[in-house]
């Protein structure tokens, strides 16, 4: 996990390990590899971490409508794409989705886009909208897959709102006003994959 991920903090990086006691010996090497590899935090991220990890009731409370934007961004997000025929599972937390534009694959050959890397690049041409391959992430390279992050709004508008509605439903409205440019990216992916 990580502070990010937990705690709906995009760009908040400090990463946590979970293992349980049979598999300490993958956590040693694990702590190797990453002392051989990773910096220091960074002392802003530091203190944030303390507070989040100390627990308050403005932390939780936090996390709680953090949890509930990134849900209904997430669920706006997955409904448009798939109303597009691109296909991927839910997301159960975070702030990502991993789309399969399989479905276009005909057309995407005919224009000579074979591989995720080529379909990041066309989608970015044509609509704007920065994904990053599947085989970035060790998914094939001919599978048409892409990391999508959905946070491209401003959180402390949509936190404000979010306090003083807290009993209040946030749906595509919701989404529309106060994340209005992942309503545009939707939109702009709409029309490019329309265009195959």
């Amino acid at each position: 996990s990580g502070l990010s991920k937990w705690c709906g903090a995009g760009g908040w990086r400090l990463g946590t390990f979970t293992f349980p006691e049979q598999y300490v010996p993958l956590l040693n090497l694990l702590a190797t590899i990453a002392s051989e590899t990773f910096t220091s935090v960074s002392a802003p991220v530091q203190f944030a971490a303390l507070q989040a990890f100390a627990g308050s009731p403005a932390i939780r409370e936090y996390v709680r409508h953090s949890q509930d934007i990134l849900r209904s961004v997430a669920q706006f997000v997955h409904q448009q794409l798939s109303d597009m025929q691109v296909s991927m599972p839910l997301a159960d937390g975070g702030f990502y989705l991993f789309p399969d534009f399989g479905y276009f694959r005909e057309g995407l050959a005919a224009k000579g886009i074979l591989s995720s890397a080529a379909l990041c690049e066309h989608l970015l041409n044509e609509s704007g909208v920065a994904l990053l391959p599947g085989e970035a992430f060790g998914r094939p390279a001919e599978e048409l897959t892409a990391r999508l992050s959905f946070v491209d709004f401003d959180g402390e508008a949509a936190l404000c709102y979010r306090k003083t509605h807290s009993d209040t439903v946030l749906d595509d409205t919701f989404v529309m006003e106060y994340c209005p440019r992942i309503a545009e990216a939707m939109g702009a992916l709409r029309v490019c994959l329309e265009a195959l």
